[in-house]
């Protein structure tokens, strides 16, 4: 399976972490680098990665906590999930992306949470306690439509959603960066 991966943009590059390439080449996929110019049909599937944090009056809010804002990221990820929902094909959120996922579907965010940023705390998944990284101090506060909640931190905050009917999953954390199996999500994708 080939995935398109959304390209990033920090203050002077855009970039793909290398980190989400070695985790689809783990998994014998293959993948080419997204931008709002790339064309969408090459791809099987995508992977929306972490970044920085989606514009507010995207969920009807106004900025109080958001950091990093950039517009061009924004429609990037939204072309991408419009795209794969009109072609039904597999979508992978992470980080950012499950917040995107989220926003699209006319959910909205926590701007600011204080106590996901860097360490590490237990889901409930798969009917099992399992220990995930939290590098992110946003999070998801209303679902958005037709989404599902498949975990939840033991602090209540979502860690991983899907679609009731079409292939798109989200997750808050990161699992390329610490050996989590993905293999029930990539499976259904």
């Amino acid at each position: 399976m080939k995935f398109g991966i959304a390209i990033r943009k920090n203050e002077t590059d855009y970039f793909v972490h290398q980190s989400y390439t070695h985790m689809l080449q783990d998994k014998n996929h293959t993948f080419g680098i997204v931008t709002l110019d790339s064309c969408l049909e090459l791809y099987d599937a995508f992977l929306l990665p972490g970044g920085d944090d989606i514009d507010p009056k995207y969920y009807h809010q106004e900025n109080y906590a958001a950091k990093h804002i950039d517009e061009e990221m924004d429609q990037l990820d939204f072309k991408i999930i419009r795209y794969a929902i009109q072609a039904k094909k597999p979508l992978l959120g992470i980080c950012r992306g499950i917040q995107s996922i989220n926003v699209f579907f006319g959910g909205t965010l926590k701007q600011n949470i204080l106590h996901h940023m860097n360490e590490n705390h237990f889901i409930f998944w798969n009917n099992q306690y399992v220990l995930v990284n939290s590098f992110h101090h946003q999070s998801i506060d209303v679902l958005g439509k037709d989404l599902l909640i498949e975990a939840k931190s033991q602090d209540g905050e979502i860690e991983i959603i899907k679609h009731k009917s079409l292939p798109i999953y989200g997750v808050q954390f990161h699992p390329e960066l610490f050996s989590f199996d993905m293999s029930r999500i990539f499976n259904e994708i």
